[in-house]
């Protein structure tokens, strides 16, 4: 015989007495959402770690010349500008779950990059790898803004944050596979059926996409007002994050004086910023507005370069590296959940465009500073860091949509 009830709920003296109230069904979808999307996020971030942590074995195996891994780099750059406008094509018009469903394409690269024979296959594979992954990224990231619309609360640092964990795991089991004596093909393919596994669970529980997507005549977005302010600001993140990456550690042996092995600890240091301010963000973020958060940040990454210049010693410039860690940290995240709220009815696009802006940021970033070392110097590494981010610092108050400064639903 079922127990009676009182209307209020359980009678007091029953099993259930002890039991919380029950968790509203969007609350659930929510939480449900968030986990999804940080597992895809990161199962990309895993997924390019593991070629990263491989690259030497690939060269080894086809036994290249630098300029000839050079080659094949720069069929992962160029596949990865390629791909931009591609994701958000297609974002528009068959929505970001569905592509986040096809996961396994991009992480089926993964073995044609190992079993490439030679070169000219090893190019192509890793230009396919970097299309295929540029369309992931942008369809993550507009699952991630989906997820905070849902939440009604910031969460895209902490998605960036799981890319990151997703990163360092990657680089680690890449490592025991080399100890455990697995050529790449081996650990590719293993790696691709693992997280192909975990993305096709997660898909299931995605936020769905906007009720316009698939509408005819979405297309590409060209930059326009809405987008070229988030655009540089994402230019001017990932063109910082692009020289710290390269001319970081060489600042460090040349101008701080830090011995070789220190000198490779800046990037460790930079990095350990990074992932600390993506775990924070989301916090911060919700109390300050995303204007008031990226004119911080940008501060922040700017008294580490101002630091790095003035006091050019190891302790005061592994200190201005965590600083500029810890600033450019979240400024790419909020960018891109800024755009989606601009454009709610088909923030892929938007979001495709302005990472486009930015990856050109990036890939111009280092030659630009090299040119510039030559002619003035290695402290032009520091100068043109300190001048981007005085650029963030002005665009930051234009950038006053976002969700600390609506009502909670």
């Amino acid at each position: 015989m079922p127990r009676s009830r009182t209307r209020g709920g359980p009678r007091a003296g029953t099993d259930d007495a002890g039991a919380g109230p029950p968790v509203p069904p969007g609350v659930a979808r929510g939480r449900a959402a968030r986990a999804a999307v940080g597992a895809i996020f990161f199962a990309n971030g895993a997924a390019f770690a593991t070629w990263a942590s491989r690259v030497p074995d690939v060269r080894d195996a086809l036994d290249l010349t630098p300029g000839g891994l050079s080659v094949a780099l720069t069929g992962l750059a160029a596949g990865a500008l390629a791909g931009l406008p591609l994701a958000g094509l297609l974002v528009a018009r068959i929505g970001s779950r569905r592509i986040l469903a096809g996961a396994g394409i991009y992480l089926g690269a993964l073995p044609l990059v190992g079993l490439a024979p030679q070169l000219l296959c090893l190019t192509g594979a890793l230009t396919f790898f970097a299309i295929t992954n540029s369309c992931v990224d942008v369809a993550m990231n507009t699952q991630g803004a989906l997820a905070e619309r849902l939440s009604a609360r910031p969460l895209m640092g902490g998605f960036h944050a799981r890319f990151s964990l997703g990163g360092v795991t990657g680089a680690a089991a890449g490592g025991a596979a080399v100890h455990a004596g697995l050529n790449p093909e081996t650990h590719f393919l293993l790696t691709a059926v693992l997280l192909t596994t975990l993305c096709t669970v997660a898909t299931a529980f995605l936020p769905p996409d906007p009720p316009g997507t698939g509408r005819p005549g979405l297309a590409l977005v060209r930059p326009g007002r809405g987008v070229w302010t988030p655009g540089l600001v994402a230019f001017c993140a990932l063109m910082g994050e692009g020289t710290v990456n390269d001319w970081g550690s060489i600042y460090l042996r040349d101008v701080a004086g830090a011995p070789t092995w220190l000198a490779a600890a800046g990037f460790a240091v930079f990095s350990a910023g990074m992932v600390t301010g993506r775990l924070v963000a989301d916090r911060i973020r919700a109390g300050t507005g995303s204007h008031r958060y990226l004119f911080g940040c940008a501060a922040l990454a700017a008294s580490g370069a101002v630091l790095a210049l003035a006091l050019p010693f190891t302790w005061t410039s592994l200190t201005g590296y965590a600083l500029i860690g810890l600033g450019l940290a979240a400024v790419v995240p909020v960018t891109y959940s800024h755009l989606a709220r601009r454009t709610p009815g088909s923030p892929g696009p938007a979001i495709a465009a302005a990472s486009t802006i930015g990856y050109v940021g990036f890939l111009a970033g280092p030659p630009i500073i090299g040119a510039l070392n030559h002619a003035a110097g290695m402290h032009a590494v520091m100068v043109v860091f300190l001048v981007l981010m005085i650029i963030v610092v002005a665009l930051a108050p234009r950038l006053r949509d976002d969700l600390a400064e609506e009502p909670r639903p």
